[in-house]
């Protein structure tokens, strides 16, 4: 041990002589050369000031036989993102130190910033690996899954919620059937991880699935017959959460296109339109929890004369927002859009088109919205003004505005040609938040006398401060017979993640449902086989993918 110079020392009952006047003025010594006896309890917090490190000043060392100083230590830091922990599965970390052989673990409850309990000494080699997780998710080390204690940064951590699919379709014998779909899109080629079968209860016309996620579950919505609308929640991973439950049910009506959105305050908002001798559009709104119903079914509008198709709903703010098509008795088309929250809907918008004597018919509205941005696309299907069905147009409109913006007009896409046919043709779209510049539109071309949807297209939109502007669609790419295998879709439905794009599609003709991965620069990234062909058929499949 270091000699103090010029000083004596106690240890046990610590008296202090030290000569000299520097460092110590602290302690109360007075005068440069006049030695003073200091007193201090072997407790005091002062000798740990004075002790607590090894080479502070003339001390020297006093905690480390032979001088050493201990060897530095750094944490390895970790940075989680995007995981959905609904079932309690912790994601599980292993820290390996390859200087030292040793290991520890680390669990993350929540996205957030971590640390390893133990640091590691500096310059050290390590690795980490990946554990268990919740499934349903991908979850990936995406910088510094390895490094050197002390000068590699954090190491990050990013989940992503895998695909899920809703698809319904009748068999060839009318047999309705209810699937959905898991897949891992971060795969290559890309995964099914669940294919269930869920027990529609009935024989409806149209199975007409909804999916909607909620950041921790999924809720299903079909129908179960063409009076009855039920319900059935599923955690991330699609595993079924309570029982099925019904949401509306009316003796004597034919229900059609069924919409939903989730409200964070707790709720969802159901939307449909219904047929009977009173035609109508209602709303139900349920508990987010229980699927319980919150009030009573809603009307929005009603008529014992026109007729309603084709709803949707969309929440922004604290607000719903509705879209979708009257026919008056008299052959008048309008879209209808309304807004309501608690109780009675208010008329927001009536969109009309006209050709000459035609009343163009406005139809298959697709609700978006991101922050304070109201989208709304549809689809118009033109005449010569005579009557004669000669195009169809997809249209949008940005927070209802007055005049509608084109997006795109089709004359005769591949398998449709509505002037030599005498067919109506519509553009049914589906949209997703690409990112903070650029929407993607998915639509279907329909060829009404066909009765088929006979092409896939993907279109870009950009959006410039928040607003669709003229001329903002991009170049489209068209899905035909190669990516597909047949002419004869049945509806699309889009959705978007970090980094890519997909469209999900029920094929009648080829009796598969297939997942396409387009970009922004009119190339397919790729196409799966999400269920393959079924010997029993498919005939008028509806996907829906979130």
């Amino acid at each position: 041990m270091k000699r103090f110079l010029n000083s004596n020392k106690t240890i046990n009952g610590f008296t202090l002589l030290i000569h000299g006047c520097f460092l110590i003025s602290f302690l109360l010594v007075q005068g440069c050369n006049n030695a003073k006896a200091i007193s201090i309890d072997a407790s005091s917090s002062a000798i740990g000031a004075l002790l607590s490190d090894g080479d502070f000043g003339i001390f020297g060392n006093l905690g480390n036989a032979g001088g050493t100083s201990p060897a530095a230590t750094s944490p390895v830091n970790i940075s989680l993102s995007g995981y959905v922990n609904v079932t309690s599965n912790d994601l599980n970390l292993t820290l390996s130190d390859s200087t030292d052989s040793t290991t520890q673990t680390l669990a993350l409850t929540a996205n957030g910033s971590y640390s390893f309990s133990t640091e590691l000494t500096s310059g050290d080699s390590y690795s980490i690996s990946l554990g268990s997780y919740t499934q349903g998710q991908s979850c990936s080390i995406s910088t510094n899954a390895s490094g050197t204690a002390g000068t590699t940064g954090t190491a990050t951590i990013v989940c992503e919620r895998q695909l899920a699919i809703a698809a319904g379709w009748k068999t060839n014998a009318g047999t309705p059937v209810l699937k959905l779909f898991g897949v891992n899109h971060s795969a290559s080629p890309y995964v099914v991880t669940k294919n269930l079968s869920v027990t529609v209860g009935g024989a409806p016309s149209s199975v007409d699935p909804e999916l909607v996620w909620t950041g921790s579950n999924y809720l299903l919505i079909w129908k179960s017959a063409d009076t009855t609308i039920k319900g059935q929640f599923y955690d991330i991973r699609l595993t079924a959460v309570g029982s099925a439950f019904t949401i509306y049910t009316l003796t004597g009506v034919t229900i059609g296109k069924v919409s939903a959105i989730y409200n964070p305050s707790g709720e969802f908002a159901v939307v449909w339109t219904e047929s009977a001798s009173t035609r109508a559009a209602k709303y139900q709104r349920i508990s987010a929890s229980t699927g319980a119903a919150i009030g009573t079914a809603t009307t929005i509008v009603s008529s014992t004369s026109n007729t309603y198709t084709s709803a949707d709903v969309i929440l922004s703010g604290s607000t719903y927002y509705t879209a979708f098509r009257q026919r008056t008795s008299g052959g008048a088309n309008s879209l209808l859009a309304y807004s309501f929250l608690t109780g009675a809907a208010t008329l927001v918008k009536t969109y009309t088109a006209t050709s000459g004597s035609d009343s163009l018919a406005l139809d298959y509205p697709s609700l978006l919205t991101q922050g304070s941005n109201i989208w709304l696309f549809y689809s118009q299907t033109n005449t010569d003004g005579s009557g004669n069905v000669n195009s169809a147009t997809l249209k949008s409109s940005n927070n209802f505005q007055v005049t509608p913006a084109t997006m795109r007009t089709e004359t005769n896409p591949y398998g449709c040609d509505p002037v030599n046919s005498s067919g109506d043709q519509y553009m049914i779209p589906s949209v997703a938040i690409a990112n903070s510049t650029n929407l993607l539109v998915s639509y279907d071309s329909f060829c009404a006398d066909m009765g088929t949807y006979n092409e896939v297209s993907n279109l870009p939109v950009t959006i410039t401060s928040g607003a669709i502007t003229s001329g903002a669609a991009g170049t489209p790419t068209d899905y035909s017979v190669s990516e597909i295998g047949t002419s004869s879709t049945m509806g699309s439905s889009l959705t978007c993640r970090t980094t890519a794009c997909f469209i999900s599609v029920g094929d009648e003709s080829g009796d598969a449902i297939y997942l396409f991965d387009p970009d922004f620069g009119g190339n397919i990234g790729g196409t799966s086989t999400i269920y393959p062909t079924d010997s029993n058929g498919i005939q008028n499949p509806v996907t829906v993918i979130q």
